[in-house]
């Protein structure tokens, strides 16, 4: 196995040097953006019938982080299922995970995300198309994510456990020669200590305002963009988007 990662490894500088084709535009996707930098990407899929997805891409990682701020893309990524105005998640209304739920709509399969070094993805799927309120809803929950996550402080500190539990989860061989080999491979290069958990003192002790911060600044719309693909009507989906997200 270690003979297999090495090998591997060893070619992923020259591969990365590559100049990769360009891949087409699906001439079926409608493309725009909004003034305000925002970027959308809409495609009507007859199949599965009735479905639809939902996703936002935001274009920021862990490779956007400060020394003192390995783990925040990781923890913000947490927090945007833990509270935001119109799903707050307390006696004002239902939280995002319960409101999905009660559509259908799976936390951990239907409903989910994920952070990497140089982006972070949160996903909608499954929707039923048919519902134009669940439709309309899910656009809303992109919204507050893009700019409306309440960062509570009673929220950012339960979360810390969960975190650094999933980090010790992750503490085995495979990941301790990884963490080697990219050391190796991107020596003095910022992606070689930009891993997305990040490092548990940081995520143990950041000051709240680090991470509405962080937020703030690389959560805007000309670093977003809003993906919808499925049994829906292009030309409602694109008004309602820039409706919402204007």
């Amino acid at each position: 196995m270690l003979v297999m990662i090495l090998l591997i490894s060893s070619n992923i500088v020259p591969v990365m040097a590559q100049e990769m084709p360009a891949i087409p535009v699906d001439k079926n996707v409608r493309i725009g953006q909004l003034e305000n930098g925002l970027t959308y990407y809409i495609r009507h899929n007859a199949l599965p019938e009735n479905r639809v997805e939902f996703y936002i891409a935001q274009k920021v990682g862990s490779i956007q982080e400060e020394p003192q701020q390995r783990g925040l893309a990781h923890f913000l990524e947490h927090m945007c299922f833990n509270g935001t105005k119109n799903f707050p998640g307390d006696e004002r209304g239902l939280g995002i995970v319960q409101w999905c739920e009660s559509k259908g709509i799976k936390f951990g399969t239907n409903l989910n995300a994920y952070t990497s070094v140089d982006e972070t993805v949160y996903n909608i799927s499954n929707v039923p198309a048919t519902n134009e309120n669940v439709v309309d809803s899910c656009l809303l929950i992109l919204h507050d994510w893009s700019s409306a996550v309440l960062l509570q402080d009673k929220e950012i500190d339960k979360e810390r456990g969960v975190i650094h539990e999933e980090w010790r989860s992750r503490q085995n061989a495979s990941m301790r020669i990884y963490d080697q080999i990219l050391q190796k491979c991107y020596q003095g290069e910022k992606y070689a200590y930009r891993m997305p958990i990040g490092v548990m003192e940081v995520v143990d002790n950041f000051p709240y305002q680090a991470l509405r911060d962080y937020y703030e600044k690389w959560y805007r719309p000309d670093q977003q963009g809003i993906i919808v693909v499925g049994d829906i009507d292009v030309d409602k989906i694109e008004a309602k988007i820039k409706e919402i997200f204007s």
